[in-house]
């Protein structure tokens, strides 16, 4: 909800935080904060600064209301990025204690420290949630369906395969698809054909049907591709934001050195 913070919203923001409400007077305040997500952010800023001059506060948290955003901000709050700008934040209330060698009036200082901290925050938090890789962005960094092996100039001992092969070329996925699918499982290159459908499959965003003939490749021990199954699968994971199979797939990954871009799952920290 737009609005602007006034001396006496951050006065009630205040008085909610040393608990000086009434009860009726904290009830109606924590409806208000269900429902505006500026103010959920703003009380968390308050709280912050409180902290910083060991000011106590009540708990927000021991509150039965659900204020799921003010949950999420705490737990990015508690982060390194989050240290480095409570000095911000310190520096901030130093320049803003004494202008041409007089103390402020409280109200409008504390105003001010409030409105420069919050807008601190902001920036540092929207630069940490921008800054942070996202699993999606693992998947587009290392996605790159160009570079599957290639058997064109093996010739028509090849048939199906060269064709299959031509129409992934030519982006012409479903076709692709069709011809991959004849190989046989005891075809040499049987393992090729089910890395194409696989990757047909995810640029058609059709993710199951990829993960599930990535799986199919990556059980295919008896051929020295097989690993590949597992990257292809991870990458279709963080494609999904799904950390957690993601973190599963990256765990098989790295029980061996040997094992396909055993360094670029290393290096992603999931």
């Amino acid at each position: 909800m737009g609005r602007i913070l006034t001396e006496e919203l951050l006065d009630k923001i205040d008085q909610y935080l040393k608990g000086e409400l009434s009860e009726l007077e904290r009830l109606s305040f924590e409806k208000l904060l269900q429902e505006d997500e500026q103010l959920q952010e703003d009380v968390i800023i308050q709280k912050q600064l409180f902290a910083m001059h060991g000011t106590s506060t009540t708990d927000i948290s021991s509150n039965e209301t659900d204020f799921e955003a003010i949950a999420l901000l705490k737990k990015k709050l508690k982060t390194d990025e989050y240290l480095r700008l409570s000095n911000k934040i310190r520096t901030i209330g130093n320049e803003n204690r004494i202008s041409n060698g007089k103390p402020r009036k409280r109200k409008t200082h504390y105003l001010n420290y409030f409105i420069a901290a919050s807008v601190t925050i902001f920036f540092a938090t929207l630069f940490f949630f921008n800054s942070e890789s996202s699993l999606e962005s693992y998947y587009s960094e290392n996605v790159n369906w160009e570079n599957l092996p290639s058997f064109i100039d093996k010739g028509n001992a090849l048939d199906n395969f060269t064709k299959g092969e031509i129409a992934f070329k030519k982006k012409e996925y479903k076709s692709a698809i069709l011809s991959f699918e004849n190989i046989e499982t005891t075809n040499e290159l049987y393992p090729y054909s089910l890395m194409y459908i696989g990757a047909s499959y995810d640029v058609l965003n059709e993710n199951e049907k990829a993960l599930d003939y990535f799986n199919k490749l990556s059980q295919l021990t008896e051929f020295e591709e097989h690993t590949k199954g597992f990257w292809y699968q991870l990458l279709i994971h963080l494609k999904l934001d799904n950390k957690e199979k993601a973190n599963k797939i990256s765990k098989i990954i790295l029980e061996d050195k040997n094992n396909y871009n055993y360094q670029e799952t290393l290096n992603m920290k999931l």
